[in-house]
This record gives C-alpha cells, structure tokens and sequence, in this order.
C-alpha cells in the first residue's frame, strides 16, 4: 500500500518521531511509545522536517529538528538500544527509519530532476513530470566471525569505532553472491583465506539503509597483514581474554557472544 503524506490521515497503532538516530520514548517506561498528541504540536511548532503513515504497518513516524526541546515525560534513546532490548516495536522503527531516509534522498528525479511524490497505489516515490518511479533500497552487506583453533578474528577499524574490536564486514558488490563477499573481504582487509562459510542470522541496520547479513567462517590460509586504510589491526584473541566488542543490539554482539555460548554449550 502507499505512504500517506496527509497531517490529516496520521494515524496508526505507534508514533515514531526521530531525531538523528534517536528516537523519542517515555521517560517513565522506555518501551512505551509518545502519543499523537506529541506529534500534532511538533507539526504546529514546526519541528517536523519529513514525515510519513505507512499503511502497511499501522504506523506514524517522523523526522524532527536537531536538538528539539522535549518534556521531561519524554527521553531520547539511540535506536540501537531499541534492538538491543528486543522491543516489541522494533521492527517498525527499523522500517519507520530506513523509510524516513530513502523518502529524503529522492525529493527530486535522477532522470529529469523534476521533484518527486509519494506514490498513491504502493511504496514508491514517482516524478511528476515522467513518471519514474524509485522503491526503497538496500544496500546488502555482511558481517563476519572467523575461528581459528578457537580463536576469534577481530579487527579495529580505521575510521570508525577505533575504540572496539570487531568483526570483519563489507558491502556486496555487483554480480557477488554473499559468499563470495564474505571471502573476498576477509582476503582484502586481513590477506588470509577462510573455508566453511555458514550463514547465521541477518539485521535490518537503517543507518541508512544497510541489510546485515551474518556469517561465521573457519581459517583456511595465510597470516594477518591488515589493509590499513580500511584496518588498524586485527588479531586473533582466545575466547575467553577478549578486547572491549561492540554493544549489545549489533550483528557484531551477536555473533561474538553467540560463538562463546556455543563454546559454553560444549564444555
């Protein structure tokens, strides 16, 4: 079914208003979402940059300026802690979110620059001027644990989250399937090679619009000789002296405190 773009047809069973990548709960009950009250005064004060009702999944949501004021009834938490939780809505702001980001990135036609609108039949953008419709898009990427003799493989990134090891991930490339990613990757950014590619679980990662797709891997060849524009250092660790990982709600936490229960499990 379509978006609906209306103030008048806001509507739905939760309210999503985003601020960055934060959205706005109840400070009392932080599983508990604001009411539409809240959004009919951020739409009168003028806070809303874009919004939208997606049919579909009962729901409103809506993107609001940088740094607005909010009651002390209200908080703001990262979305990440929304997954971390495993709320009852998270699915919804995942959508509610990467929606939000894809209507903003195509206001105007990439074929004749005309502007875009919310089409009326489906979830789609189309050109007034001819016609073309844009859907919503995934950028496909995965995430990867690999073992050797115990040992897990984590690396620190070059440009982002220096402070944590993790798992190695990338973005699939045209004509790849995800294992063919997850080797090509691994291969780049450390020089060895893997075998036993294994499909684990996968996370919708709207930030903007990633799809993670999660893997665990065995060692096959080489040793680690990092690609430092892309990876500060990478190292083997035993499972029971890691490094600081990331936090709870990643694909990442998953896949790494995953590998240890199973670890437990056979103890």
């Amino acid at each position: 079914m379509a978006l609906i773009s209306n103030p008048a047809q806001a509507a739905g069973q939760n309210l999503f208003l985003f601020s960055e990548n934060k959205l706005l709960v109840c400070a009392g009950n932080q599983s508990e979402l604001p009411p539409f009250e809240v959004f009919e005064r951020c739409m009168h004060h003028h806070f809303v940059c874009d919004w939208l009702y997606d049919s579909d999944y009962e729901y409103t949501a809506a993107r609001l300026e940088k740094d607005v004021p909010v009651s002390s009834d209200f908080c703001w938490l990262p979305l990440r802690s929304v997954f971390a939780a495993a709320s009852p809505f998270a699915f919804e702001a995942s959508r509610a979110h990467a929606l939000l980001n894809w209507k903003g990135g195509v206001r105007f036609c990439s074929h004749c620059g005309n502007a875009m609108k919310d089409a009326e039949d489906e979830t789609a953008r189309v050109c007034v001027q001819c016609t073309r419709r844009v859907y919503p898009s995934l950028s496909p990427a995965i995430i990867v644990l690999v073992e050797k003799e115990g040992k897990l493989l984590l690396a620190k990134h070059s440009r982002r989250n220096t402070d944590i090891y993790t798992c190695l991930a990338g973005y699939v490339e045209a004509g790849e399937t995800l294992e063919n990613c997850v080797a090509r990757e691994i291969k780049e950014e450390t020089g060895i090679e893997v075998t036993n590619i294994r499909y684990v679980t996968s996370q919708s990662w709207p930030f903007p619009d990633q799809l993670m797709v999660g893997f665990r891997a065995d060692w096959k060849s080489g040793d680690i000789c990092v690609q430092q524009n892309e990876i500060s250092d990478a190292r083997w660790f035993s499972k029971d002296a890691l490094p600081e990982i990331p936090k709870p709600g990643s694909l990442a936490y998953m896949l790494i405190t995953g590998a240890l229960e199973e670890r437990r499990n056979r103890e």
